[in-house]
C-alpha cells in the first residue's frame, strides 16, 4: 500500500503540529497512543476529522507514577469519565494488559472524538485512493489532508507498493 493516488496534502510525523486545517476534511491515521496527540490540535481547526485508528492505547490525562495497579485505574475512570458511549468505549479500550506499551497522556482526546465532526474508525486502512481513503470494508472516506502518525509513517514505507 502506498500514498500514490492520494491528491490531497500528506503530513507525516510532527507535520501536523501548528498547521491551520480551517475548512478541511482530515484523515489521521495512527495508534491510540499519537492519536491522542494529533488529533485535539487537528480537530480544533478542521471542517472534519476522522480517525482511523489502528489499535487503541490507553489515554491517561497526565503521566501517571507508580504502579500498574494506579495506571490501570487511572486510565480506566478517565475512559468512563470521558466517553459516556459503551460502544466506543469498548473501541478504545486496548485488549492489552497496562504498563506493557507506553501510556499517552491525552487530556483532549476524548473530548475531540465527542466533537459534531470527529468520527472514530476502526476498519484498518486497506487503500489510498485519489481523493482520501478506502478501508477494508469498502468504503472510501472523503480527506482533503491525511496526517501519518510517526509509527504508521514508518509501517508505511516499509511496505512493498
Amino acid at each position: 500500500m502506498t500514498l500514490g493516488e492520494f491528491r490531497g496534502e500528506v503530513l507525516r510525523g510532527t507535520e501536523w503540529f501548528g498547521h491551520d486545517f480551517a475548512g478541511q476534511r482530515v484523515a489521521v491515521v495512527a495508534p491510540g497512543r499519537e492519536a491522542a496527540q494529533i488529533v485535539p490540535e487537528v480537530a480544533a481547526t478542521a471542517r472534519s476529522v476522522k480517525v482511523f485508528q489502528e489499535e487503541p492505547d490507553w489515554v491517561v490525562p497526565m503521566p501517571v507514577p507508580g504502579p500498574n495497579v494506579l495506571g490501570i485505574a487511572v486510565a480506566r475512570v478517565f475512559l468512563r469519565w470521558q466517553v459516556k458511549d459503551p460502544w466506543i468505549r469498548r473501541l478504545l479500550t486496548p485488549d492489552r494488559r497496562f504498563g506493557s506499551r507506553r501510556t499517552a497522556p491525552g487530556l483532549g482526546y476524548y473530548g475531540a472524538l465527542r466533537r459534531p465532526g470527529c468520527k472514530l474508525v476502526t476498519w484498518p486502512v486497506y487503500a489510498f485512493a485519489p481523493y482520501g481513503i478506502r478501508t477494508a470494508e469498502g468504503v472510501e472516506h472523503q480527506a482533503d489532508v491525511v496526517v501519518l502518525g510517526a509509527s504508521s509513517f514508518f509501517a508505511l514505507k516499509g511496505r512493498p507498493g
